[in-house]
């Protein structure tokens, strides 16, 4: 499944709590998202939905996610069209790692169970510059072998 979401990635925030006090001790409030990142999320989910498969995958699957940000407008036009072209590539904020949690946070049991099933990532997944800001999102099944095609392996790495 292969699909694109006009929307600015954004990367997943620190959940913060609060700690509160009782009777002079310290308690640790439970972590939240913000109220920024839940409105983000709701968004992008929404976008996400005409998208989903009929019932939540199942079984180990590969996530490919390209996240085109939007191109400073700042910068001259040479390095705009080099930006675009691929020859540049972002090393501003958000970090790739927070957009692909805050993308597997809004996929979790709508485009599958829970996020442990993404054993892999698809080549090409990063962050790119592009018009307009977008995600491009591929979800694969990884189709394992049944038992008896798979080979065995002696103890060790491989």
């Amino acid at each position: 499944m292969k699909f694109t979401i006009v929307l600015e990635p954004k990367g997943q925030k620190r959940a913060r709590g609060r700690a509160f006090l009782v009777g002079g001790t310290a308690i640790a409030g439970k972590p939240r998202k913000d109220e920024e990142q839940l409105l983000e999320e709701e968004k992008l989910l929404t976008l996400m939905y005409a998208h989903r498969p009929p019932e939540p995958l199942q079984g180990p699957l590969m996530l490919g996610v390209k996240a085109y940000l939007p191109i400073p407008k700042s910068k001259s036009k040479k390095w705009q069209a080099a930006a675009l072209a691929g020859e540049i590539r972002p090393t501003t904020k958000p970090d790739l790692d927070n957009c692909i949690k805050n993308l597997k946070d809004v996929c979790k049991g709508v485009f599958w169970q829970d996020d442990k099933q993404v054993v892999e990532y698809l080549p090409g997944t990063g962050k790119y510059y592009g018009a307009p800001a977008r995600w491009e999102i591929e979800i694969e099944s990884l189709g394992l072998p049944s038992k008896e095609k798979q080979v065995e392996h002696p103890q060790g790495l491989f």
